[in-house]
């Protein structure tokens, strides 16, 4: 692609690549650090497009939309960031700030209710035939006071002899 300057000359846009090598020369520790960068950013614009394609199918249950929308409004708040940094903005109280926290609060949440959905429960009615099952000593409420089977016995026994 070509634009033409103020002088009508014709000047072509050169790929990132030769403008990086030409300004950088022989920097490979930089020429790396942008190959990774590219690499990167070629990763998130793969799986942002992946995210858009599930978002259009009618198939989603509302809580996978919630965590889909959650995501990509994280995704380009994180790009919008990413912009301004370069451009060497002071991000710290960049209006982007805000979303991305925002964003990133409901992502932690989301995995707060997904990690209490997969805890383990207990079923209670299982629970009590285990316990029923396998305690052999029976307790009585006495008084308000939990005691064995046979300790009740002998104290009402006691109770009658010293009635009588």
């Amino acid at each position: 692609m070509a634009n033409v300057t103020k002088n009508n000359k014709k000047a072509a846009h050169e790929p990132m690549e030769s403008k990086t090598t030409t300004v950088l020369g022989d920097d490979d520790k930089i020429l790396g650090v942008v190959d990774s960068f590219t690499t990167c950013l070629d990763a998130v614009e793969r799986d942002l497009d992946r995210a858009l394609q599930e978002r259009n199918k009618p198939m989603l249950t509302l809580d996978e939309m919630i965590k889909l929308d959650t995501y990509i409004a994280y995704v380009n708040s994180t790009l919008v960031w990413m912009h301004a940094k370069m451009q060497g903005a002071d991000v710290t109280n960049h209006p982007i700030q805000n979303d991305l926290n925002r964003a990133k609060k409901m992502l932690a949440r989301n995995k707060e209710i997904d990690d209490a959905l997969a805890a383990p429960r207990l079923e209670m009615q299982a629970t009590k035939r285990f316990i029923a099952a396998g305690i052999h000593t029976r307790f009585v409420n006495m008084d308000g006071v939990m005691v064995t089977e046979e300790m009740y016995k002998r104290k009402q026994a006691e109770k009658q002899t010293n009635k009588s």
